[in-house]
């Protein structure tokens, strides 16, 4: 009986530590979400982002990357391209890209725009998921 008692706890332990998602800005690039305590299931994390985009009306292209030891430098860091230690966000996209928003002009008013979010597949590896529109036009 107490390991069962000592495995829910640890259990409810685990999962009050995870946390709620969150969306970290960037201070170098306004368009560069790195994202804390990702859901584990794919729906929750497309879930997660489509809401965070609508709740603070994203409108330019944007990247959203896992947060990890590799991606937190470019928070207040620019890309160092050159030399021995070179430092590009585009390195770390197989193993922590999540998603890449972008917005095309509408063609019947090109005063509107259609945002298009497109996901990294197969835990965030390879090219683009199927598109998910944000914002259609109308």
């Amino acid at each position: 009986m107490k390991k069962i008692l000592v495995c829910i706890l640890g259990f409810i332990m685990v999962s009050c530590n995870r946390g709620k998602t969150e969306f970290v800005q960037s201070q170098v690039y306004k368009n560069l979400y790195l994202v804390k305590n990702m859901p584990d299931n794919l729906i929750s994390r497309q879930k997660v982002i489509q809401e965070f985009i609508i709740g603070n009306s994203l409108n330019n292209d944007t990247e959203f990357y896992k947060y990890s030891g590799d991606t937190k430098y470019f928070l207040d860091h620019e890309e160092d391209p050159g030399g021995f230690s070179s430092e590009e966000l585009q390195n770390y996209r197989e193993n922590d890209g999540i998603a890449s928003l972008f917005f095309m002009k509408c063609k019947k008013d090109s005063m509107k725009k259609e945002g298009i979010l497109r996901y990294y597949q197969d835990e965030y590896t390879g090219f683009y998921a199927p598109d998910t529109i944000i914002f259609e036009c109308r």
